[in-house]
């Protein structure tokens, strides 16, 4: 169910309300003029007098419904009139086929009815916080699927306490040390002309933020305004209000004004909160977690979010361009200069060298930069930032940014990846996980300061910061309004802006330890590669952490170090890494086998929370809504989605998860031991409603149903052409490339004085320069490599192993049902079919596998794939749209 109860205002509750007593009309009406025709069909002896009877009552009861097979039987009976040859039996068969006609009718008039029923108990019962598992940052618990009881009242008072406590004690660390410090990443003539050319931009930014003509238009406001109605900053009500501005041009045209006049006189902006202070409290985020938020004015939150978003995407634009920098940032995306020579001239490439751009390392780096390099920030203004979690992926995504979940699931598939790949060829590989405690709430002003006068910020903008991050707060507990002097605004994009700021110098500094790659998802931590890279980044980080006043969370750090069997783990790299397994949603990194196995234990305490609360519902509709969210959505992602790095036994296992998950919520015969007996007997009890079709509980709400999701489906729509074993690929890689080199060194060595004499030159331009000296001298160049040498920079340049990589990191192709004849008639017949079954473009496999599997029933009950028509359903189209 895409809408909640809490968002029907009372206008629509009147029109629903209104539309379901028109519905009960109709289908009072429509049963009675049925009853009438059947009872006079029924009176007559013959036949053709009956089919008479039904044929035109069929017409009347159905005139805006157009029947084929009404019209056929039509013509058969005048046929039979004349033509002996038409049986008796045939005619009998054709008055079944008329009565069920009628009675089509009063079945979607009674799902249609069933419907409006569940939707009024939906809209009068209490209104819930039904979510995905709460996992608030720092609480250290699992309490997920929990409506707020006494328990959970009690948790949030430790929350706003544990708030409280933190965000009042100003954490004071070392500006100097910490200029130090950010200077050491910045060391030589190069790393200096990097960095005044980042002062310069920000500064010129700065100066263009203050002239006159920079000021808040009409496109920028419509657009903060649509951005904050996207995220948790504001309540419901403010949230209203927002949605009222949008729809009132003169008002728009006030509050723009406003906020300029605002904005011209920033330096004496003041949040303007009196004695009773900004109002802070717990409240639960889109995915269902709590967060302690501060309550902010609607005006100051648009001005705010205008200015640090203009921040934000120049910070981006001046941060990215320092990753154009080879010598700052350590990345080896192509061969050296001397190196590629070599193997140019030995012609040491594994097949068609094609553009050496197309790589594995090359391809990491673009992953990297487009999808984990500072991603909670946007790239340009009127583009939706990514977040920090999954806070707004119930609203669609309109760009091309990938969402949180989906980093989240490309951070799964690429440390697996990188785990095949290291520990083939390498023979070992560490993968290191962790964050940091309470970042946002926790870190310290002078850190943030610091770092923000590092980068050239001028002093009159830190100081409109300063005042941004530290205003009065009043906890609404009885105690004395204080001011704040700790932490960044939750759900405020100056969170993201000055948390990617600080990061991004961790980032700067793994890196800068021989080309490593911290894969960071705002303070979510991750390195994957040699055991002694990882080492040494982790004490880096160690090291970045202490400057900068952070603490690691201890229960999200761990690590593991895997070996192929034949290397043996260094004893001072396992002294170093951090203790503690690497975990991910539902998943644990088995440390012997290098593969993701879903912990068992976890998700048994989950689906045991999930049941008690199953086990009340407060309607129908709202059942069916925590299942979807639940099974349909969280354990989608949690258990990893399938790719071709996990192979066909990942697939396999989750599978049998889902059905324990199942057998472990449907225990009780008498409530049904399956989703659907389940569904059906809350049908049974709470509306004395027998015989409900499956296709009803199952068919997509598009198509008339409830719309309950099956989480089999889209596993099994990829289980087919998923890899079945995946380090079979680098098995079998091996010996490609010692064929490879074979064949080379046989190439090389057959070769005449002269050819090799042509190719040298080719190779080395600079043979004949006395100053520059070629890599590799005439008299060395007779000897082929050795196999080490041959190796050592494959990732630069083997075709073969980026094909590899590629692959492991992709999803598997769609494996849908074959649609049948019947199907493609029945889906052209539709007057308007929902998207994904409208063409073959836009066709959506899981709801064709659902559809094609109920076809039999829906044809001879509903005569087409609507179990109800959506014209009859109470809000009509309100309930089945995401997007209201």
């Amino acid at each position: 169910m895409a809408l909640s109860s809490s968002a029907l205002s009372e206008t629509l509750q009147s029109i629903t309300v209104t539309k379901i007593r028109e519905l009960e009309k109709q289908k009072q009406t429509y049963n009675s003029r049925k009853d009438k025709i059947i009872e006079a069909a029924n009176k007559e002896d013959d036949v053709r007098a009956r089919l008479d009877i039904l044929l035109d009552g069929s017409k009347t009861l159905c005139e805006k419904e157009t029947s084929t097979e009404r019209h056929n039987i039509d013509c058969w009976l005048s046929q039979s009139r004349f033509d002996p040859s038409l049986s008796e039996e045939r005619l009998l068969s054709f008055e079944e086929q008329l009565r069920n006609l009628l009675d089509r009718g009063s079945r979607k008039l009674d799902l249609a009815h069933l419907y409006s029923r569940l939707l009024t108990e939906w809209i009068q019962s209490p209104i819930t916080n039904d979510a995905e598992p709460d996992d608030s940052e720092g609480s250290g618990s699992d309490e997920s699927f929990e409506v707020v009881q006494d328990a959970q009242k009690a948790r949030l008072e430790q929350l706003r306490d544990k708030f409280a406590r933190v965000v009042f004690e100003p954490l004071e660390t070392n500006e100097v040390e910490i200029d130090n410090y950010l200077t050491s990443l910045f060391e030589g003539e190069h790393g200096a002309k990097t960095l005044n050319s980042l002062r310069k931009q920000v500064q010129r930014c700065g100066e263009r933020m203050q002239s006159p003509n920079f000021l808040l238009d009409d496109q920028s406001l419509r657009w903060c305004i649509k951005a904050l109605l996207k995220n948790d900053l504001l309540n419901d009500e403010k949230k209203a209000s927002l949605n009222d501005f949008l729809k009132d041009e003169a008002v728009l045209s006030e509050i723009r004004d406003v906020l300029n006049m605002r904005f011209r006189d920033l330096k004496d902006w003041e949040w303007n909160l009196g004695d009773d202070g900004m109002p802070v409290v717990p409240r639960q985020s889109l995915n269902g977690k709590w967060r302690v938020m501060m309550d902010e004015d609607v005006l100051q939150a648009l001005l705010t979010h205008w200015i640090g978003t203009t921040w934000a995407v120049e910070m981006k634009s001046a941060l990215k361009r320092t990753r154009h920098s080879a010598r700052l940032w350590k990345q080896y995306t192509r061969l050296p200069e001397d190196e590629n020579a070599k193997l140019c001239y030995y012609n040491a490439f594994d097949g068609d060298i094609g553009d050496l751009g197309t790589n594995v390392a090359s391809e990491r780096q673009r992953i990297y930069d487009e999808d984990f390099f500072m991603s909670p920030l946007p790239d340009k203004f009127f583009e939706e930032a990514g977040g920090y979690d999954d806070d707004d992926d119930e609203v669609p995504n309109t760009n091309d940014r990938k969402s949180p979940k989906d980093i989240t699931q490309l951070l799964l598939r690429t440390l697996t990846t990188e785990v095949i790949m290291r520990r083939s060829l390498d023979g070992e590989v560490a993968v290191v996980q962790s964050d940091f405690q309470w970042f946002a709430t926790g870190v310290a002003h002078t850190t943030t300061f610091a770092v923000l006068r590092f980068l050239g910020f001028p002093e009159e903008w830190i100081t409109f910061f300063q005042k941004v991050l530290e205003p009065p707060l009043n906890m609404m507990d009885g105690n004395p309004v204080r001011t704040r002097k700790r932490g960044l605004p939750m759900a405020h994009v100056f969170e993201k802006l000055f948390g990617e700021l600080i990061l991004y110098f961790m980032d700067l500094a793994v890196a800068q330890n021989d080309g490593m790659m911290l894969y960071r998802f705002h303070d979510d931590l991750w390195l994957a590669g040699a055991p002694r890279a990882c080492a040494d980044a982790w004490r880096t980080m160690e090291v970045f952490a202490q400057v900068m006043g952070l603490e690691f969370n201890r229960n999200k750090t761990g690590s593991v170090y895997l070996t192929n069997g034949h290397c043996e783990k260094a004893s001072a790299v396992l002294d170093t890494l951090p203790d503690g397994p690497v975990e991910m949603n539902f998943l644990t990194l088995d440390p012997e086998r290098g593969c993701w196995i879903i912990n068992q234990e976890h998700v048994r305490k989950h689906v045991e929370q999930l049941r008690r609360q199953l086990a009340d519902p407060k309607s129908v509709l709202q059942w069916i809504k925590t299942w979807n969210s639940c099974i349909g959505r969280f354990f989608s992602y949690t258990f990893g989605e399938p790719a071709h790095c996990f192979g066909k036994d990942h697939i396999n296992i989750t599978l049998q998860t889902h059905t324990d998950i199942q057998n472990l919520l449907f225990k009780d015969k008498e409530t049904g031991t399956t989703v659907s007996k389940h569904v059906k007997s809350m049908l049974s009890r709470n509306f004395d409603v027998d015989e409900v079709s499956d296709a009803f509980l199952f068919m997509p709400e598009s198509l008339g149903g409830l719309g309950l999701k099956n989480p089999f489906v889209p596993l099994l729509l990829l289980r087919h052409h998923t890899c079945d074993d995946p380090e079979q690929h680098m098995r079998k890689y091996e010996p490609e490339e010692r064929e490879a080199y074979d064949q080379a060194k046989k190439d090389f060595e057959s070769l005449s004085e002269k050819e090799r004499r042509k190719r040298y030159k080719a190779a080395f331009s600079d043979e004949d320069d006395e100053i520059y000296k070629p890599a590799l001298a005439w008299e060395k160049a007779q000897t082929f490599l050795t196999f080490e040498e041959y190796s050592k920079y494959r990732e630069c340049h083997s075709w073969r192993l980026h094909q590899i990589y590629t692959y492991l990191l992709k999803q598997p192709a769609t494996r849908g049902m074959t649609e049948t004849a019947s199907l493609r008639h029945a889906r052209r017949d539709m007057k308007s079919p929902p998207d994904g079954l409208g063409s073959a473009q836009s066709k959506d496999e899981e709801m064709l596998w659902t559809v094609q599997y109920f076809e039999d029933e829906l044809i001879e009950k509903f005569g087409g794939l609507e179990v109800v028509d959506r014209a009859l359903l109470p809000m009509g189209n309100f309930i089945f749209t995401e997007e209201f």
